[in-house]
């Protein structure tokens, strides 16, 4: 994998060994369905070719917390491989772990409409998935994807996505939806780290025109170095 994998895949194992305590003080953004899911920490994935100075995504929360929500194929293989992160014993462990989620995250997350901001964000910089990397905010679900406190978010940063970050070394942070930067905002991110804010659609049907112009200024940095 890449440079500095046993630190990044220390950082990641960490993450998915937290619980649902450790960030929240209550109940009342927990899912009711899938509940073993519901307090496992999703922490991410990594590109086999990642090297710090690369762009990492962030979302705000994992999908999966509706009322509604049922178990469906992708998102078994995806927790039982984060449980396997978790329960790794040892440093090699822990790096082909982090390997085998990531390679299986990036291919179902390219069946996802998010795929498609992803996708324009990575040409922009003038990466691929293998050298890029992607994470939420909060690494648990919430209950109809409800917005997490301020103090529940900072303790998430402090706890799990800011080590996981450190460990990473990105250039920026690009925020994929408002939400997500308004979370890293409250996290306090952008004092450590430069945070990039890129407008959703509904959807992700289409991208708008705030992220067309930020994708633009993205380009123009990659054409002037």
């Amino acid at each position: 994998m890449f440079n500095n994998t046993e630190t990044v895949a220390a950082a990641f194992h960490a993450t998915a060994n937290l619980r649902r305590t450790d960030i929240f003080t209550d109940d009342r953004l927990t899912p009711i369905c899938s509940l073993a899911d519901a307090h496992t920490a999703a922490p991410g994935w990594v590109g086999p070719n990642w090297a710090p100075g690369g762009t990492l995504l962030m979302g705000i929360n994992p999908g999966g917390g509706g009322d509604d929500y049922r178990v469906n194929p992708h998102d078994a293989e995806l927790y039982d491989l984060i449980r396997a992160l978790r329960d790794a014993d040892g440093e090699a462990a822990c790096v082909a772990a982090l390997a085998s989620l990531s390679a299986a995250w990036i291919s179902i997350q390219a069946t996802h409409s998010i795929s498609r901001v992803i996708n324009a964000v990575l040409a922009a910089v003038g990466q691929k998935e293998s050298q890029s990397a992607f994470m939420n905010v909060l690494p648990f679900r919430t209950r109809e994807n409800k917005p997490a406190r301020k103090d529940e978010l900072r303790r998430a940063w402090d706890l799990a996505t800011g080590p996981q970050v450190a460990a990473l070394q990105p250039r920026r942070i690009v925020a994929l939806g408002r939400r997500a930067y308004d979370a890293l905002l409250a996290a306090g991110a952008d004092r450590e780290h430069r945070v990039i804010p890129l407008k959703r659609s509904i959807g992700d049907s289409v991208i708008t025109k705030q992220a067309k112009e930020v994708l633009e200024q993205l380009r123009a940095e990659k054409d002037a170095e």
